[in-house]
């Protein structure tokens, strides 16, 4: 995904009580810049939420927060990512609108640190054979959001923990993190929710090659902010890895009801009508409890679909919390 682009500012507002800045609109986002920084229709060099820029001149302002980008308020205005001028940014310059400045730039996707307990010991790299999860956030690709209009779909509450993947392939059984194949170990949690919730044999009763991924969340995982006892995973996809495709969403709920295995909560479904704002309020409402803001929102349709708009191709995306993060983003 592109981290830092060249991107246009395509509104800008004033904010009560503030005279020395103002909010701008760049793709689907509200951010805060310096007024008379920039005219609307100006190019600038766009950075995406919650990711790391490098430690140069330009950025040396967020030195305080680790150089990390993170959902902020200014004079009660939400401000996600950062807009800069093209001019002030070394490498950036002279490119044309929606460039990839993300490698001249230096700048990388925040990851939240693995605890010891999920990290567990590499059998190998995450399989070529599979997809890893990775979900864009549609406030990065707003012209999807037509993609999606019209078609059934499902909105699901997005849990806040550590994807994994349990797959089924020639008849070996396997459990991946995010980027590694496992080896087994009763002491990974991976593993042991594998175990507990017997996926293995789960996935054995459709007959083929097929993987199974979830969020892994409970205790010491992420603050568990679900405040669950124990550790399970709540499934989001189910895939077919001889066809190398998902399966559809339906197929996804009816298996995990006929294993007992847990599935993401579905917030709503229908045919689809939101506008961005909609769903960036839909997903500040979200809560695990009360007063406990959930991390966001996936939409995807009933049924798979290809997408051009987004750069994994597969019509699925997803919009994150403001208020998850004010709240956790530390």
């Amino acid at each position: 995904m592109k981290l830092a682009s060249i991107q246009q500012i395509t509104e800008l507002r004033p904010i009560p009580g503030a005279d020395r800045i103002e909010a701008a609109t760049v793709l689907g986002y509200q951010t805060v810049v310096r007024k008379g920084e920039f005219q609307v229709g100006d190019l600038c060099v766009w950075h995406e939420p919650d990711t790391v820029v490098a430690e140069r001149p330009e950025y040396e302002f967020l030195r305080k927060q680790n150089f990390r980008l993170k959902v902020a308020r200014f004079k009660g205005q939400i401000s996600q990512g950062l807009a800069l001028p093209v001019a002030t940014v070394s490498g950036a310059q002279g490119l044309p609108l929606g460039a990839d400045v993300t490698e001249a730039i230096g700048i990388r996707k925040y990851e939240k640190p693995l605890p010891v307990q999920l990290a567990g010991v590499a059998k190998g790299p995450f399989p070529g054979w599979l997809i890893k999860t990775d979900e864009p956030n549609l406030r990065s690709y707003p012209e999807a959001l037509a993609e999606f209009a019209g078609r059934r779909c499902l909105i699901t509450q997005k849990v806040d923990g550590s994807s994994g993947t349990f797959y089924l392939r020639n008849g070996v059984f396997g459990v991946c993190s995010r980027n590694l194949d496992l080896k087994e170990d009763a002491e990974n949690t991976f593993w042991r929710i594998a175990r507990q919730l017997k996926i293995e044999e789960a996935l054995q009763t459709l007959g083929g090659d097929f993987a199974l991924q979830g969020e892994a969340h409970g205790e010491n995982i992420q603050s568990n902010h679900l405040r669950i006892k124990g550790v399970t995973c709540a499934a989001f996809d189910l895939f077919d890895i001889v066809e190398h495709q998902y399966l559809s969403q339906g197929r996804l709920v009816e298996f995990c009801a006929a294993n007992g295995l847990p599935v993401v909560r579905t917030v709503w479904e229908g045919n689809f009508k939101f506008t961005l704002d909609e769903l960036v309020a839909l997903a500040n409402q979200q809560e695990y409890a009360p007063g406990l803001p959930a991390e966001g929102i996936v939409i995807r349709p009933v049924e798979p679909a290809r997408s051009l708009a987004l750069p994994s191709g597969r019509l699925s995306a997803k919009v994150v919390s403001e208020t998850y993060g004010l709240k956790y983003g530390e």
